[in-house]
C-alpha cells in the first residue's frame, strides 16, 4: 500500500469514527446514557452493524468516547471564557459566570456526564477503558489547578489551601451539584421548593468565598 493510499484509507477510516461518535451523542443528549444500544447508533449512523463493529466492539467503548470528547470541549470553552481574567481568582468567577449563563443550554450535557459517574460509579468496564480514560485524566494538569496556582501567586487566592485537594473539592462539589439538578432539577424544585438556579448561584458563592484571601 502506497503513502497516499494509505493516507486516504485512515482519513476515511478517521471520518467513518467521527460520524459514529457525532451520531452516538446525538443520541445520549437525547435519552438517557442507558437507553442507547448499539442498533440505535446503527439506525442513526445509516452504517450496517458490521461496518460500526469495525470501529466500536462494545457500546462502552462508545460511551466513553463521548465522555472524552465532551470533557475536552467543556475544557477548550473554559480556556476562552477565562482567557482575559487578570488573576488566579478572577478566572474562577468567570467560569461560573459562564456556568450559570449556560446551564440550561448544557442541561443535556451535565445530565450524561452525571449518568456517566453514576454508571461507572464502581468500576470500569475493561482494564482498557479505565487505562486510557486514566490516562486521559492524567494527560496534564488540569485548569482548576493551573487557576489555584496562578492565583496563589498572584495573590488573589489563600495560600494555606492544598490545590490537589482544592482542586478535587471543587470539581467535586461542582460536578455533584449541577449534575444532580440536571437530571433531577424540576422534581427538586418541588421537593425543596427553592429553584435550582439560586442553588447554584449559592453553590459558586461559597466556593469563591472559600478562595479568597483572609484580608
Amino acid at each position: 500500500m502506497n503513502a497516499s493510499w494509505k493516507k486516504q484509507l485512515d482519513e476515511h477510516r478517521g471520518k467513518r469514527k467521527e460520524e459514529i461518535i457525532d451520531a452516538a451523542e446525538a443520541l445520549f443528549m437525547e435519552q438517557e446514557l442507558t437507553r442507547v444500544t448499539m442498533k440505535d447508533i446503527v439506525e442513526r449512523c445509516g452504517f450496517s452493524r458490521v461496518t460500526l463493529y469495525k470501529y466500536f466492539k462494545s457500546i462502552d467503548e462508545i460511551i466513553f468516547e463521548v465522555q472524552i470528547r465532551i470533557l475536552l470541549r467543556f475544557k477548550a470553552d473554559l480556556e476562552e471564557t477565562v482567557h482575559s481574567a487578570s488573576s488566579g481568582f478572577l478566572k474562577f468567577r468567570a467560569m461560573f459566570d459562564h456556568l450559570l449563563e449556560n446551564f440550561e443550554e448544557n442541561r443535556n450535557r451535565n445530565r450524561f456526564i452525571g449518568m456517566f459517574d453514576f454508571n461507572f460509579r464502581d468500576s470500569y468496564p475493561t482494564p482498557e477503558l479505565e487505562q486510557r480514560y486514566r490516562s486521559f485524566l492524567h494527560s496534564g494538569k488540569g485548569p482548576f489547578a493551573e487557576w489555584l496556582e496562578e492565583g496563589q501567586q498572584d495573590g488573589s487566592i489563600r495560600q494555606d489551601i492544598s490545590v490537589d485537594v482544592c482542586t478535587a473539592m471543587i470539581s467535586n462539589v461542582m460536578n455533584a451539584t449541577m449534575h444532580r439538578i440536571a437530571i433531577r432539577g424540576d422534581i427538586l424544585h418541588q421537593d425543596q421548593r427553592v429553584d435550582p438556579a439560586l442553588v447554584l448561584r449559592e453553590m459558586t458563592t461559597m466556593i469563591l468565598a472559600y478562595l479568597q484571601p483572609n484580608r
